[in-house]
C-alpha cells in the first residue's frame, strides 16, 4: 500500500476539491491509500497508518508545523525572482533579461532599450512594478521606500519590456508535477492608455504595464505552444508540486519569456478567491476546462507510484 499525504488550507484552496480527487484516486488506484490533512491543525494521527509503507507528501504551500513521518516531501516555497530566472535559464526556458539594481548599476540602452521594467524580487499581484526610462534606473536603500513597499524585504530588479500589444496580456498555466490543470489569458481593460508601439512611453499618463488587473478580461486559453512552454518549466522546481506560470508572447517576434513560475503555490485557482472571482466576472469554469480534479487525480497517482519512499 503506497500512502499519499494531501495537505491543505482553507483560506487558499476548498478542501472539497481534495475529497474529490481522492474519490478519483480511490475509483482507479487500491494500491494507494489518500490522507487528507488541514495544514493548519495540530492533530495528525498518521504515524500508525503510514508505518513501514512508502508514503508521499504533496502540499501547494510551504509547511509550516506538519512534519511528514516518512518519504518525500514535495511543498510549495517562495524562490526570488532571480533564483526563479536562474533555474528556468538552466533548463533553457528564455527569460527577458534581467540584473539586479545594485549601488554601481548603470544600464546602457543601447543594450536595454530606451526603457526597462523595473520589479521587485519579492512581490505579488504586480506591486511594485513599473516603466522606468533606462538612464534613470537608479539603486535605492531599502529603508527609503515606503513602508509597505516589497523594495523594503528584497533588492529590485531591472528587465528587458516585452511589448505584448497595445494593452498588456499574459498567460497563466497551472501545472502539478509538470502537468497543465488550467490555463487562462488575461488582457487588461481598454480604459487604459494603448501603448501602440514597443517603446511608445513618451507620455506615461494612463499606461500601464501590468495585465493582470482586477478589471482585465480573462479567458481559458488552450494555446499549445504555451502550455508545453509552462509544462517544460516546471521541471526547474522537482521539489514543488504546484505551480502558476506567468508566460507572456512577444507582439512582434511570437517568442514565448517566463515570467515567474509562483512556486510558493497559493495559485490552486479552481477555489481560491483570486480564481473564483475572476471565474464569477468572466463566466468561465476552470474546473470544466481540462477536466481539472480528475486529471488532478492521475497525475498523482502517476507520481505516487514513482516516488513515494
Amino acid at each position: 500500500m503506497i500512502n499519499l499525504i494531501l495537505l491543505t488550507r482553507s483560506d487558499k484552496q476548498n478542501p472539497a476539491d481534495f475529497e474529490e480527487i481522492r474519490s478519483h484516486i480511490c475509483e482507479r488506484a487500491q494500491d494507494i491509500k489518500v490522507h487528507i490533512i488541514d495544514a493548519k491543525s495540530h492533530l495528525w494521527p498518521l504515524a500508525c497508518d503510514v508505518s513501514g509503507h512508502p508514503t508521499m507528501t504533496v502540499s501547494p504551500m510551504p509547511l509550516r508545523n506538519f512534519k511528514s513521518p516518512r518519504g518525500p516531501v514535495f511543498q510549495g516555497f517562495e524562490f526570488p525572482k532571480g533564483d526563479q530566472y536562474s533555474r528556468l535559464v538552466k533548463i533553457g526556458i528564455p527569460v527577458p533579461d534581467w540584473q539586479r539594481i545594485e549601488p554601481d548599476t548603470k544600464l546602457d540602452p543601447d543594450r536595454w532599450g530606451p526603457y526597462v521594467v523595473v520589479k521587485p524580487e519579492l512581490g505579488r499581484k504586480g506591486a511594485g512594478i513599473q516603466i522606468k526610462r533606462t538612464t534613470r534606473v537608479k539603486y535605492k536603500p531599502s529603508d527609503l521606500f515606503p513602508d509597505r513597499h516589497p523594495g523594503r524585504k528584497a533588492p529590485m530588479l531591472a528587465q528587458r519590456f516585452v511589448y505584448t500589444g497595445p494593452w498588456p496580456c499574459c498567460y497563466r498555466v497551472v501545472t502539478l508535477f509538470g502537468k497543465a490543470l488550467l490555463s487562462w489569458y488575461c488582457e487588461v481593460d481598454h480604459s487604459f492608455r494603448s501603448l501602440n508601439s514597443r517603446f511608445d512611453f513618451k507620455a506615461l499618463g494612463g499606461i500601464t504595464i501590468v495585465s493582470n488587473k482586477r478589471t482585465s478580461t480573462y479567458r481559458l486559453a488552450f494555446d499549445e505552444d504555451v502550455i508545453a512552454f509552462a509544462e517544460a518549466a516546471h521541471a526547474a522546481f522537482p521539489d514543488q508540486a504546484l505551480l502558476g506560470h506567468d508566460v507572456v508572447r512577444d507582439h512582434d517576434t511570437g517568442d514565448l519569456f517566463m515570467l515567474e513560475c509562483n512556486p510558493r503555490g497559493d495559485t490552486w485557482l479552481f477555489s481560491s478567491y483570486a480564481g473564483i472571482e475572476i471565474q464569477k466576472a468572466n463566466g468561465i469554469d476552470f474546473y470544466a476546462q481540462f477536466s481539472g480534479l480528475s486529471h488532478a487525480a492521475n497525475v498523482l497517482i502517476d507520481e505516487a507510484r514513482r516516488g513515494a519512499g
